[in-house]
């Protein structure tokens, strides 16, 4: 229930902290994301991504088309879902790359941004993100390890 909540407030968080602080910071929205789908599986990654991504395209100052995020994160909460089967750091560290690198790609891909400023920030926030995701994704692991076995199956 935690996560679901992180999930729901993660835009909100995102643009009052991290978006305001002057050393940049991790997207919080797509890494509650890959949170979720490690701890849940590929259906709550991939509904988690829809409504969170939702939820960050429209949170001002939004300043894009809507449903960029929204379709970038799905997709890396369904792909992170299916991998942590196995992997689960794994899949947190692969999927805490790609929320940001297609989020990236999709604002390039529609026009909404130039491809120099969207990668402009792109290190710092990847390095946030890699840490992040790993660290958590490691504790999210141990914490339900017979969970993932039963879901598996």
């Amino acid at each position: 229930m935690g996560l679901v909540m992180l999930v729901l407030a993660a835009p909100l968080l995102q643009v009052l902290l991290v978006n305001r602080s002057p050393w940049g910071g991790p997207d919080l929205v797509a890494l509650a994301v890959v949170w979720l789908a490690v701890a849940r599986g590929p259906v709550w990654g991939c509904a988690a991504g829809l409504a969170a991504g939702l939820a960050a395209d429209v949170t001002p100052p939004a300043d894009g088309t809507v449903g960029r995020a929204a379709l970038a994160l799905s997709v890396t909460g369904l792909l992170v879902g299916w991998w942590s089967g196995s992997r689960p750091l794994v899949a947190a560290g692969a999927g805490a790359l790609l929320g940001p690198l297609l989020q990236s790609a999709a604002a390039v891909a529609l026009g909404d941004e130039p491809w120099r400023a969207a990668v402009a920030g792109l290190p710092l926030t990847l390095a946030w993100m890699v840490g992040l995701g790993v660290a958590v994704g490691a504790v999210l692991a141990r914490r339900h390890p017979a969970e993932r076995v039963m879901r598996r199956v």
